[in-house]
């Protein structure tokens, strides 16, 4: 029988054996080929740890061998899975000689997964020489077959079944350094190379048995030796596992041995190298490292003592190990008592010692110590084992912290830190019934012009100059600070008992204290005048806080720089007031604000003629704790606070809601509805979106809704204003100037700005009418301008019908006033103009 015979056009396949696979053989070939694999890798690890060069091939012998003969026993146990009609032998020669291509075969599995650098290339041909071994071991493993049958191979799967080993070959080889990265467990790695590799063995087996046709033939028994299926199959699966088995074993044995010993060598070298390091650390720490001892005697000795010891005490290690009563000698004077009754006490109680102490240098300079040790007691005496550091570093490191947390560093006087905790002291042990006291703050005025044209260094100059007036005229026992940038604190004590008495003397001592403060300081070769803001608290009650104190002062500080500077302001309690005042109001603001306790009034616009041509929503507050309170003082209040930004966009909703409830009404279908807008409001980047919302959420016709900005909000950012008005004019709505005239610039910017009516303020109504002509005047000039630039003209505040006859002379035909209705509800409002409209029509 030859070794390869296939099958051609002219062969008969009807007639062919049909044989099938036991499963269960199958699954055990799967397992030992997975097993064989696991085996090779595990000798990878040895080939790669030998030392030499021999054990290295010894390891990859070995490996190859037991590899191969898993391969073997796989490609057997497969065989015996193949159940045929006929009776099946395997010639002895045969099967002995199939194992060479499969130990071949594991040889250079061996080589390519145990190298360093495993390219494509070298993968690529590892597949090409495993695939043709595993391949050389079956069909050779094949030819030892003796049945009475032909055995021919299709050569289409023949072809499948050499290319599916090579490809699952070079698949099996490549999977492990691909994977190398992503999985991170070692032994699911190891699982997962060696399944895909068994894999890859049993593959090419299966393909290559699908290869094979068995024609029915009678041929004649061979001249060898031939082993039963049963006999064969059985003595290979038990020697190839039981050498897998063995392989397996040795192999782990021999890296538990490995990594043992290379653990012992490493905790050897360690310990090598952690010894040498302790006694580097002893001699080079900058610090002495010793053992000291106390005996029962009263001797001291030092039993072991670095080099450092030369350096802190001026006595050798030798020295020191025989007597160390010369040590004591080094002590500072201060300190040899303190430092005896510590080691006493540790000795006693066998307690840590620790302590601070100072040595004198052979040049007598102070060195500070740290000593830090742990006693234990031995047969006559006791022993510390610890170290002593230099910490003068630390100890001069501490006192500049101290200067630095309580002085200040231009001037050199008390910061604030200081100055607040010197206050507490002084409030502390201040007795009301002998003395009064005194906390005078000083601010620089115009302190940043200086910065400015100056430069720091010459603010710098002045800061220090006035310190040193400061401190010189202070009275003795007083308290100077500097709190900030520009602004000193001068605590007074020992002042009259008498509060009027005590008034009267700070008042004097504040005239003073401004004069000479105020007169020319030389700074860079120049003088330079500037004077300061006085703001003084006198206190004779110990309930008072220094925080407390501190704050009147700043108080009366800000009401002297609010009065313009150069001037002193003593605190008074309606100051305090004031300001209590205000805070109430900003949370009650910001209250109203959150529970919508803010309402809109409208106020009628009427012409000449008696037309109702618009309104003016005006907003109000009515505070359940304040009352009704005014526009003018919570609007302001408002603007600082960032509260007039919902506020804002609270009105502006309100106003199209009206304006769409008024629009559905024949009646008020064509009144304008004017509302104004805050700065800060009309520059919010989202203000124009804000606007186009409103005209899509109420459904009213853009035309009748007028924003009223003033002249400060458009002259901030003129080309800004200019650019949000031009897009928001082309959503249809219209643009009014407010308090028209009140400022610098108006006349010559209105030719830029796109406004479609004008007010007039109604401080000119009021003044041109009360016998003032120059500001009647005025009322005339924007008349004109208006007129000429097309824009429709509304006075505000006319309240009689004379000054409605004299805007009419001067041409203005449109009025807001008290002389037709004052500010109401919605409701009211329009309760009003339909009144008004009836009255005009019967009249």
């Amino acid at each position: 029988m030859s070794l390869l015979a296939f099958t051609d056009p002219t062969t008969d396949l009807s007639v062919a054996y049909h044989g099938h696979h036991a499963m269960a053989l199958v699954i055990l070939s799967l397992l030992i080929a997975i097993l064989a694999a696991y085996t090779s890798f595990s000798h990878r690890h040895l080939m790669r740890g030998a030392e030499k060069p021999r054990s290295a091939r010894l390891w990859h012998a070995s490996g190859a061998v037991a590899m191969g003969l898993g391969v073997w026993a796989m490609h057997f146990t497969g065989m015996m899975s193949l159940q045929l009609p006929v009776e099946v032998g395997y010639r002895l020669d045969v099967t002995l000689l199939s194992v060479l291509p499969a130990i071949a075969a594991a040889y250079v599995t061996l080589r390519v997964v145990a190298s360093t650098g495993q390219s494509v290339k070298r993968i690529v041909a590892g597949g090409v020489l495993m695939g043709a071994g595993i391949g050389c071991m079956h069909y050779i493993g094949m030819a030892a077959m003796v049945l009475q049958a032909e055995r021919l191979y299709n050569p289409a799967m023949f072809g499948l079944s050499i290319v599916v080993a090579v490809v699952m070959a070079t698949l099996a080889l490549g999977i492990r350094p691909w994977l190398t990265n992503k999985v991170v467990s070692k032994p699911l790695l190891e699982c997962i190379s060696s399944i895909v590799m068994g894999m890859a063995i049993a593959s090419m087996h299966y393909v290559a048995m699908h290869a094979t046709v068995f024609l029915p033939a009678r041929l004649s028994s061979p001249d060898t030796v031939v082993m039963s299926k049963h006999t064969l199959g059985t003595l290979a699966v038990v020697v190839a596992v039981g050498i897998l088995m063995l392989a397996t074993v040795a192999v782990m044995m021999r890296q538990r041995i490995t990594a043992a010993e290379r653990s012992s060598d490493v905790a050897n070298e360690q310990a090598r190298i952690l010894s040498t390091r302790l006694e580097r650390i002893a001699s080079r720490v900058p610090g002495l490292v010793y053992e000291f001892r106390l005996g029962d005697d009263g001797s001291f000795t030092f039993p072991y003592a670095s080099d450092a010891i030369r350096d802190i005490y001026r006595i050798s290690p030798e020295q020191a190990s025989i007597d160390a009563m010369p040590v004591m000698l080094v002590l500072h004077p201060d300190d040899r008592d303190s430092m005896r009754q510590s080691i006493y006490h540790s000795a006693q109680h066998l307690s840590p010692w620790q302590l601070e102490y100072r040595v004198l240098t052979e040049q007598n300079e102070v060195r500070w110590l740290f000593g830090n040790a742990m006693p234990e007691r031995d047969a006559s005496g006791v022993r510390w084992s610890g170290f002593i550091t230099d910490i003068s570093q630390r100890k001069a490191t501490e006192q500049h912290i101290h200067q630095l947390a309580f002085f200040d560093s231009l001037t050199g006087l008390y910061n604030r830190r200081k100055v607040q905790q010197s206050l507490q002291d002084l409030c502390a042990q201040f007795d009301a019934r002998k003395q009064s006291g005194a906390v005078i703050l000083v601010d620089v005025d115009n302190f940043k012009r200086i910065n400015d044209t100056q430069g720091h260094k010459a603010g710098d100059e002045l800061l220090k100059q006035v310190a040193l007036r400061l401190e010189q005229f202070a009275p003795p026992g007083s308290i100077c600070g500097r709190l900030s940038s520009d602004e000193f604190a001068l605590l007074v004590i020992d002042l009259p008992a008498q509060l009027p008495l005590t008034q009267y003397q700070l008042q004097q001592f504040a005239d003073e204290l401004l004069k000479a403060l105020a007169q020319p300081y030389a700074i860079s070769g120049h003088y330079y005048s500037s004077s300061v803001s006085l703001g003084y608290c006198v206190f004779n009650d110990t309930s008072v806080s220094a925080d407390e104190l501190l704050k009147r002062a700043d108080i009366a500080v800000s009401h002297a720089k609010a009065a313009g500077g150069n001037c002193q302001v003593m605190f008074e309690d309606e100051m305090y007031q004031q300001i209590q005042q205000r805070f109430a109001m900003e949370n009650a603001l910001a209250k109203a604000v959150a529970l919508n306790q803010l309402s809109l009034h409208y106020q009628p616009q009427l012409t000449d003629t008696g037309r109702v041509v618009g309104v003016e929503a005006l907003l109000r507050w009515h505070c359940p704790e304040l009352g009704m309170v005014s526009p003018a003082e919570f609007i302001p209040l408002a603007e600082e606070t960032g509260l007039i930004e919902d506020i804002g966009f609270w009105v502006l909703h309100q106003a199209c809601q009206q304006l769409q409830q008024w629009q559905a009404d024949p009646l008020l279908a064509a009144v304008t509805m004017s509302v104004n807008i805050s700065a800060r409001q009309f520059y919010l980047p989202e203000f124009v979106s804000i606007v186009q919302q409103c005209i899509e959420q109420y459904q009213f016709a853009p035309q009748h809704l007028m924003l009223e900005l003033t002249e400060s909000l458009i002259l901030a950012d003129l080309e800004d204003a200019v650019a949000r008005m031009q897009q928001i004019k082309q959503l249809g709505v219209k643009f009014s100037m407010d308090d028209f005239g009140t400022g610098y610039s108006s006349l010559s910017y209105l030719s830029r700005l796109p406004f479609d009516e004008v007010k007039i303020d109604q401080y000119f109504v009021r003044s041109g009418s009360s016998g003032q002509p120059r500001d009647w005047v005025i009322v005339d000039a924007i008349v004109g301008i208006a007129n000429t630039y097309g824009m429709k003209l509304v006075a505000e505040g006319v309240e009689t019908a004379a000054q409605q006859a004299l805007l009419r002379q001067s041409g203005c035909r449109c009025y807001q006033g008290y002389l037709y209705a004052k500010p109401a509800p919605a409701a009211d409002t329009e309760h009003w103009i339909r009144q008004y409209l009836q009255q005009q029509t019967t009249s």
